[in-house]
Parts: structure tokens; sequence; C-alpha cells
């Protein structure tokens, strides 16, 4: 038993450097996929997260969706009234911005 404690023992011993960078690297990829996945921005969210934002990251959301749209709060209200339906929370906001923008467009040239 005191050998293979031994054995452990210089392991660690010998390779301290490696063992530390080895961790440090797992850091640094878990910290940066985890920043990653917790970004602001509404283009991949769900309507749940539409309601909760404000009306600045709103209309952003919406220019950069709709390649600065001239009816682009239009479509922000449009958006703004479908997250009020019941069970809209699960839709995704790039969705809902593509279908209000071609309800307008379809309503333009009719």
């Amino acid at each position: 038993m005191k050998k293979i404690l031994q054995k452990t023992t210089d392991f660690f011993k010998n390779n301290f450097k490696l063992i530390i960078g080895i961790a440090v690297l797992i850091l640094v990829v878990g910290g940066f996929f985890l920043i990653q996945t917790k970004t602001t921005s509404l283009e991949n969210s769900d309507l749940k997260t539409w309601t909760m934002s404000s009306i600045e990251a709103k209309m952003s959301t919406v220019q950069i969706l709709t390649d600065n749209s001239p009816d682009a709060e239009l479509i922000m209200k449009c958006v703004d009234k479908m997250s009020t339906f019941n069970d809209s929370g699960e839709f995704a906001v790039r969705d809902a911005i593509k279908l209000c923008n071609m309800g307008i467009k379809l309503q333009e040239n009719n």
C-alpha cells in the first residue's frame, strides 16, 4: 500500500506543472463556452425573453433581422402582440419577426 501511495505522490510531484496547465486550459475552455451560451442577444431566444427585454434591444434585434426595414417599429409592435398570446413563449423571436415582416409586406402588396 505504501508503494502505491509513494508512486502516486512521485507522479504528482514530477508532473505538477502539467496537471496545473491542463486544469487551467479546461477552465478557460469551459468559461468560453459558458460565456457563449449566456449571451443576451434576442435573435436566438424565445418570446419569453422578448417580453422582458428593453425597447432598445427589441428595436436593434428587429433592425438586424430585417436588414433595417422601414417598418421596424410596426414589426416590433407585431412581435409584442404575438408574445401576449397563450403558449407563445416557446416561439422563436427570429421566426416571429420573419412572420410579422412577411405579413406587413403582403399587406403592402395587396
